[in-house]
């Protein structure tokens, strides 16, 4: 038995007759997605036509209709195709940016936390590292602010420990 060809009522907005690539799929599509009250009506009216009685079923202009009703097909197939791809990367590129976010907010703490923690070394330490520092650096130019201070004042060393 046929699966595809002429139908009639395939879709209720468009007149009569039109084609049907997959009958049994639009069956099924109609009983699934279809307002209960419809789908009998539908259902009812939704006929593959007999080959036997198609006007014009050899005709040129048929042959032409169902070919490029092939290729509309396959376009269509493509961009359902694309369209998935396009869900799939999305959905990668979205729980990617969700455990960027989450890393991201895992930094801002974890840094927090280095530069608290930093802070308190420096803090209880202070007057040790200052003499630790004059100890192992005699005549260091740091003078709190830079190891530039021909410069003039607030000129900022880039990398104290570089060179």
């Amino acid at each position: 038995m046929p699966n595809s060809g002429l139908v009639h009522a395939c879709h209720h907005r468009i007149p009569h007759f039109g084609f049907c690539h997959d009958f049994k799929e639009r069956v099924e599509y109609i009983k699934k997605y279809k307002p209960a009250d419809e789908a009998p009506i539908r259902l009812k009216w939704f006929k593959l036509i007999p080959d036997d009685v198609l006007p014009g079923k050899d005709s040129p202009e048929w042959n032409a209709y169902v070919k490029a009703w092939d290729v509309c097909e396959r376009a269509w197939d493509a961009c359902k195709k694309a369209q998935l791809a396009y869900e799939r990367a999305w959905n990668a590129y979205v729980k990617a940016w969700n455990a960027y976010v989450k890393a991201w907010d895992a930094y801002v703490k974890a840094w927090d936390a280095y530069v608290k923690a930093w802070d308190a070394y420096l803090d209880k330490y202070a007057s040790e590292l200052d003499k630790l520092h004059d100890t192992l650096f005699p005549g260091c130019p740091w003078n709190g602010e830079t190891m530039f201070p021909e410069k003039g004042e607030g000129a900022e060393c880039k990398d104290i420990n570089a060179g």
